[in-house]
């Protein structure tokens, strides 16, 4: 197979990435932190990018340039409804790369514009996989009622895809990018050609049966995703019992909760400050008398 090394730079950035869960597996505070110094770094890296990449006509279209956004956004801002999304995302985008580059290297290489490229598309993707981990085993339980915002957000995405695919958003899209959006050959039941023979047309009977078990696997992943998360978080508190007590947020919102805390604590602070000197002067008024 040819660049076979890089799938041996794939699988070893893999494993680093799940033992590095693992080795956080006690100390949510820890997951936290890395979670939002990951996911900030994650959405500058990216902005900037794809800021850049502007002028070429390049946008942010598939799964995985979707996952870095509402992964860093989620993270960076703090929203927890959506952090079971978030991490789904990741840990698909992540998932789905580690596969192909183990399975078809070529790509990786051949597709990439520059070294850099493919390094950082590499990196990038290893850790997605590392931080839809941590969110899914190391942070906190998700409660299955709450799976409405993950096929509603899946939904969006697969609706924003259409419009760029049908050109009404980004309509001078490069062709090369439009032509290979991924995310499209999965909602059109077209995905299969890649494993048929070139120039192979998938027929719309065997187009169809492809969509009806990809939503079928769909229900089975995000099902998979609450059952997995519960069951491991059960098995956590109880071989961690410190592991629940430390609920710490560390995002934007968190940050503007400790500063109205602190201001309020000041505030107070101030009042009973202000009520213990005029209690005083009452006194001293008093014994005056």
């Amino acid at each position: 197979m040819k660049y076979w090394w890089i799938s041996l730079i794939i699988i070893a950035i893999a494993a680093l990435m799940v033992a590095s869960a693992w080795l956080l597996r006690k100390n949510r505070k820890a997951n936290m932190i890395t979670l939002f110094v990951v996911s900030f770094v994650l959405l500058i890296f990216k902005s900037i990018q794809f800021g850049i990449e502007r002028s070429l006509n390049h946008y942010p279209i598939e799964f995985s340039h979707m996952s870095y956004f509402i992964l860093g956004a989620t993270m960076t801002v703090g929203v927890k409804k959506l952090r079971p999304f978030a991490g789904l995302c990741a840990f698909l985008s992540g998932l789905a790369f580690v596969l192909a580059g183990i399975f078809s290297p070529a790509p990786i290489y051949e597709d990439a514009e520059s070294t850099f490229n493919w390094v950082s598309g590499i990196i990038q993707h290893e850790v997605l996989l590392f931080a839809g981990l941590l969110i899914i085993f190391n942070t906190d339980k998700y409660n299955i009622k709450d799976i409405w915002i993950a096929i509603l957000g899946i939904v969006v995405m697969f609706v924003f895809s259409v419009l760029v695919y049908n050109r009404i958003l980004y309509p001078n899209l490069a062709d090369k990018n439009h032509d290979n959006m991924i995310i499209i050959f999965i909602l059109y039941g077209t995905i299969l050609k890649y494993v048929m023979p070139a120039g192979y047309v998938v027929p719309i009977w065997l187009r169809v049966i492809t969509i009806i078990v990809e939503v079928i696997l769909l229900g089975l992943i995000l099902w998979g995703f609450y059952f997995v998360n519960n069951k491991c978080y059960d098995k956590k508190i109880k071989k961690y019992p410190d592991f629940i007590g430390n609920n710490d947020e560390y995002s934007a919102i968190a940050l503007v909760k400790y500063i109205v805390k602190k201001v309020k604590d000041k505030k107070t602070a101030q009042e009973v400050a202000a009520g213990l000197t005029q209690e005083e002067s009452q006194v001293k008024e008093d014994d005056k008398e």
